[in-house]
């Protein structure tokens, strides 16, 4: 049985916060996510910052790399500076 990680992501964005969210919740994103079996669990701002942004998702163990070995050009195209991310990993 896999085991189910949950990866806590903070980066910045190059866009305002309102236009991400529409692409992170869009159909396009979720079925990317569903590809892997990745449930998102929570988005949000900072509240100081509202350029930076925390995301935290569940998935297999593995998965998240894989989604972002195949997608990460997508991602960057959609205003996140992918410089800027922080990952890690909890069980």
């Amino acid at each position: 049985m896999p085991i189910n990680i949950t990866t806590v992501f903070t980066f910045e964005l190059e866009i305002n916060f309102d236009e991400w969210l529409s692409f992170f919740d869009s159909k396009d994103s979720n079925k990317r996510l569903s590809e892997f079996d990745i449930k998102p669990l929570f988005r949000g701002q900072c509240k100081k910052d509202p350029k930076r942004v925390i995301v935290i998702h569940q998935s297999p163990e593995g998965n998240m790399q894989k989604f972002f070995e195949k997608y990460g050009s997508w991602i960057a195209n959609h205003g996140v500076k992918i410089s800027t991310i922080e990952v890690s990993d909890w069980l």
